[in-house]
This record gives C-alpha cells, structure tokens and sequence, in this order.
C-alpha cells in the first residue's frame, strides 16, 4: 500500500511538472483587427456548400479564402474546411489550413477554424457569415 501511494503521488508530481514546462496558458488574444471581408461566391451542394471570400487581414494581406461546410443530418451545424492566401505588399504569400466545426442559428453560420500558417503560426479562426445579409466576418486569435 506504502508503494501504491508513493507511485501515485510521483505520478501527480511528473504530471504538474511536464505541465509547467509547457505554455499552457492559451489567451486567445486577437492576432489582428476584426477583418469584414466580401463574399465573391457561394456553391451549394445537397450536403453543405462553399463560400469565398476575399479582404484585407493586417498582417496576412489581401486574404482569398474559401470555407468547405458540410452538414450534420439536421442542418444545424457540421464541419468546414478552411483554405486561405495571403498577398503581401513585399510580394510574399502567406498560406493557411484547417479544419474545424460550424452551427446555425437562423440564417447566421458561425465556424471555428484552427488554421495553420505557412509562417509557423496558429490561430482559431472565428468567421461568421449572415446569409440573409450576406455580410461575413473573419476573426484570428492567437494559438501559437
């Protein structure tokens, strides 16, 4: 029993260790302004549909991006698929990735994007999109 309770407490010490070693605080600070960004096509298919999209993204440039949702049965959520570029003015692009879920409430879609950047970046991506306005937003909050 002595043995038992020795290994649990090196086992609790070990965990709290590693966690202290590690960044474990995610903030979720934004990484930029809020960007409000123009809708330049929907296609819809019989499970879900594809917006573009482009505008300016501070640091990323003017940004190209496209969302893959495809539908839960029910309609009101599902998962999404984000693709995104970025041109710079020092003639750079910038290139992300994810994937990530969305839900619906009326006619506003709101997913939540993890994406990857080409320049070692990561941010959870907030992109909102009211189809009775047609107005999208796109917010980067910083991971790493």
């Amino acid at each position: 029993m002595k043995y038992l309770i020795s290994a649990l407490c090196a086992l609790c010490l070990a965990g709290s260790a590693i966690a202290d070693e590690a960044d474990n605080n995610l903030s979720f600070a934004p990484r930029q302004d809020s960007a409000p960004m123009t809708v330049t096509s929907i296609n819809l298919t019989k499970g879900g549909g594809i917006i573009t999209a482009t505008g300016e993204m501070g640091k990323y440039g003017r940004v190209y991006t496209t969302y893959t949702l495809t539908a839960d049965p029910d309609g009101m959520q599902g998962t999404v698929l984000g693709e995104g570029r970025g041109a710079l003015q020092d003639g750079t692009l910038a290139s992300g990735s994810g994937s990530g879920a969305y839900y619906r409430e009326g006619t506003k879609f709101t997913m939540h994007i993890f994406f990857k950047i080409n320049d070692g970046t990561q941010n959870l991506d907030r992109v909102t999109f009211d189809a009775a306005t047609g107005e999208l937003t796109h917010d980067a909050y910083i991971v790493k």
